[in-house]
């Protein structure tokens, strides 16, 4: 769910003179491969300006060239006050008042906040003012993050507070432009309320902000303008008040998603005995859960941050320890202690964190693949590798996987192809009750559109589907029924018909269980 973001509107429109930044006919290539063509995009002061578009469209990659991380082929950096730059590397952006703060951080665990700060900072052959820095460093963080101490070890910190940090060694260089790629994908909806008021404050003292996310409501609530990047090449700058959401979206995947972004489904054929059925099922986690789950049928499931929803599958994966109540599969008691258990009963797992629990990034498509499919390709221990790779082959074909190539890395796929990758290898287990854990967490609108039809064709073809989705419209985008999860336990079932709307599953979801 959405709480936690702090609507913080755009800020008001300023004759600032001339931008912060511009970048101007930026160009880039890898071997014949264009990832970005003539991109302008030009920053002012007390603005964060959105810069969208699906996986591999370049936005990455651009702000790559920002920092420093790899040169342009093309194109000119201007910076106000300087005027042209060429920028050699990070350490050099960051001289120049440029950060990113991205997903993956560039900060040393073993040293102190303040000594990251001013990592790289410090000319040869001097010795390093340590009490300086951390007065300088004190005097940074007072207003940023007053919770925060310069002497303070980052490996102690939270992803949200090691962003702060991020932040802070860009201020203290005299930054003015900040760049931020994905920043809430590790952060709770409080830590994500807090990061927003940062970069309000950012914005009010004068910076340029540079924000890249997929999610629209975070566009909404603290952008003012943006830039849509297709194929490497900018589709349109604008005012984001001028547009609307299915605008966006449109530009963003180059088609009309509104249509396929907003049907509910069809209800499921009426009859069908559960499938899968929960009887007080008890946890450290949950309490007293009953649910039922239908062939063909997909449940979502609600609820705030730590009230147990994904406790629910984990349990039915044979993950978390059941302490009471039953499990019953085809009206059969079953026992899942383990993993393994689960598979041989026909349940899958797609978890929420892809990267960290679902694939190996550095091995290729068909060996992430084959990871639950071991037995199935082996022979008397010998690897039937022809077996493998045309299976592989016919899932890249049947669920659209790009690129459509078995031997690439997985590290190289974008999110909504590794999600699908996770997806395939299960459906080749025979797999019958799904259950996916934020199903389209840090894919583009896209690739999230392909992502509901597979699992809705899913369903058509028999699938039982359970869903966890922090985010309320893809719950009602997808679900036939929707049980409310609050604080270990079932609040509500709720039939997802035409007068259910958003405010009803949050208010169920945050209400007293006493009331």
């Amino acid at each position: 769910m959405t709480e936690g973001v702090v609507w913080t509107g755009p800020a008001m429109e300023k004759d600032h003179g001339a931008p912060v930044l511009t970048m101007q006919g930026i160009g880039k290539a890898y071997a014949q491969v264009r990832v970005l063509q003539k991109v302008d995009l030009t920053l002012g002061a007390h603005q964060v300006h959105a810069l969208l578009g699906e996986n591999g469209a370049g936005k990455s990659t651009l702000m790559k060239v920002l920092f420093g991380i790899v040169p342009p082929d093309e194109g000119q950096i201007h910076i106000e006050g300087i005027g042209a730059v060429t920028i050699e590397n990070p350490r050099h952006a960051l001289a120049l008042g440029i950060g990113l703060v991205s997903q993956e951080l560039s900060l040393v665990p073993q040293l102190d906040i303040a000594r990251n700060i001013f990592l790289g900072h410090i000319p040869a052959l001097r010795l390093i003012p340590r009490r300086r820095d951390r007065a300088t460093a004190a005097t940074i963080l007072h207003s940023l993050a007053p919770h925060l101490r310069a002497e303070m070890r980052v490996s102690a910190l939270g992803m949200a507070d090691r962003q702060l940090v991020e932040i802070a060694r860009t201020l203290a260089r005299g930054g003015r432009v900040i760049a931020f790629d994905e920043p809430t994908s590790s952060l709770t909806p409080s830590e994500r309320g807090r990061l927003f008021q940062v970069i309000a404050d950012l914005r009010a003292r004068g910076n340029a902000i540079i924000y890249i996310s997929h999610k629209m409501e975070e566009i909404r609530a603290i952008a003012d303008r943006f830039t849509v990047l297709r194929d490497g090449k900018v589709v349109k700058t604008g005012a984001v008040a001028d547009y609307a959401d299915n605008d966006l979206n449109d530009m963003i995947a180059g088609r009309q998603l509104s249509i396929a972004m907003s049907e509910r489904p069809l209800p499921p054929a009426a009859g069908a005995k559960p499938i899968l059925e929960l009887r007080g099922l008890t946890t450290s986690r949950v309490k007293d859960i009953d649910l039922s789950l239908r062939p063909g049928e997909i449940l979502g499931l609600a609820g705030l941050v730590g009230s147990g929803r994904s406790a629910i599958l984990r349990t039915i994966f044979g993950v978390d320890t059941r302490l009471s109540g039953e499990i019953r599969v085809q009206d059969t008691a079953v026992t899942i202690s383990s993993p393994s258990a689960a598979m041989a009963l026909g349940i899958a797992l797609i978890p929420e964190d892809r990267r960290g629990h679902a694939i190996v990034p550095m091995m290729s498509l068909e060996q992430n693949f084959g990871l639950a499919n071991h037995r199935r390709f082996t022979r008397y221990g010998v690897l039937m590798l022809r077996n493998r790779q045309a299976e592989a082959r016919s899932y890249v074909q049947s669920l659209h996987i790009r690129p459509a190539t078995i031997s690439a890395t997985m590290l190289n796929l974008s999110g909504g192809n590794q999600q699908k990758v996770v997806i395939a290898r299960w459906l080749a287990t025979g797999a019958r009750i799904l259950l996916f854990d934020e199903p389209t967490r840090g894919i583009d609108v896209g690739a999230k559109a392909e992502i509901y039809d597979l699992l809705q064709n899913l369903a058509a073809s028999g699938a039982a589907i359970i869903v966890v989705s922090s985010e309320l419209p893809e719950l009602l985008r997808l679900s036939h029924r929707i049980a409310v999860v609050n604080k270990g336990r079932i609040s509500r079932v709720l039939a997802n018909d035409d007068r259910l709307v958003e405010n009803d599953l949050m208010y169920f979801a945050s209400q007293s269980l006493s009331a």
